[in-house]
């Protein structure tokens, strides 16, 4: 009896597991009014223009080469990722056939078909199959949190990259607007001549040091310079103050410094220190507090 049990079983098996697989390699039987049914919903829809077409393969292209490098760079960081999950599938999986195949014996042991089944045996190697599935699992999900936020990462750092790049050309362009400035330099006592920066730079091989802030702030790195000027002659060093907070007009009255009542500071008036003058500064100096302040 138990023989044709077995045999009866094995023949169910077979002819499920037969008319499953015919039933997914058959063509799927389609009808004339779900065909006009489909044509009329067809209609009603619009078709896209090739203009926007393009604009959508072009999006999802920039943004499928950014989803490759991307993955590209965190399987760089974490090689053996993919490798453990699947070994972690693999383990799991077993783990599962084994506690079904396990969990069936007690329950035919239970229903009194087997009489043959140590049940603490039984309980004790189910217990350990889907323990082994839930450590298998705890494992996989730490190991998935760990690469989401290694994707993150990545990720962040790429954008961190990008706008580096971007406040270097920036800085670039506001290099070449600098040496476009306008300063007056000091030639003599009473005498000053205006030149552009970058004639200051390559011609007479100066170094620019720009001091930018309030009225004190200047006051306070003209006074330190002065406690250091021989050192700023012997290098070639052109302090150029701008004293932020002020207009053009206030900038403009400021003393030349030619007559006796309008002397100015000796910290102002010494040879390596240059006015800036011209057009041109206000937008430089707001630029480059913007970028300090990012």
């Amino acid at each position: 009896m138990t023989k044709l049990r077995s045999v009866a079983q094995l023949i169910v098996v077979l002819a499920a597991s037969a008319i499953a697989v015919v039933h997914g390699f058959a063509p799927p039987s389609i009808s004339v009014s779900t065909i006009q049914d489909n044509a009329r919903q067809r209609s009603h829809y619009s078709r896209p223009s090739i203009i926007s077409l393009q604009e959508k393969k072009s999006d999802t292209g920039i943004e499928s080469k950014s989803n490759v490098s991307n993955k590209l760079l965190v399987e760089t960081v974490a090689p053996f990722r993919g490798l453990r999950l699947f070994l972690y599938a693999s383990f799991a999986s077993g783990a599962f056939v084994g506690g079904l195949i396990t969990a069936s014996g007690v329950a035919a042991a239970l229903s009194g078909v087997r009489d043959d089944v140590d049940m603490n045996t039984e309980y004790i190697n189910m217990a350990i199959d889907f323990g082994a599935v839930a450590f298998f699992g705890v494992l996989a999900k730490i190991d998935l949190d760990n690469g989401a936020k290694l994707t993150v990462a990545v990720e962040e750092k790429i954008e961190q990259k990008k706008q580096q790049k971007k406040t270097t050309s920036a800085m670039r362009e506001r290099e070449q607007l600098l040496k476009n400035l306008n300063i007056n330099v000091r030639v003599s006592q009473d005498a000053t001549k205006t030149a552009p920066v970058g004639v200051m730079q390559e011609n007479a091989k100066q170094h620019i040091i720009l001091v930018a802030g309030p009225g004190r702030a200047i006051r306070d790195a003209l006074r330190g310079a002065q406690l250091n000027k021989v050192n700023f002659a012997m290098t070639n060093i052109l302090v150029v103050p701008y004293e932020t907070g002020i207009d053009a007009a206030d900038r403009a009255s400021k003393p030349a410094g030619g007559g006796f009542g309008d002397a100015r500071p000796a910290y102002e008036t010494q040879p390596y220190v240059a006015e800036p003058v011209g057009d041109g500064w206000e937008e430089f100096i707001a630029a480059e507090m913007d970028t300090a302040a990012d």
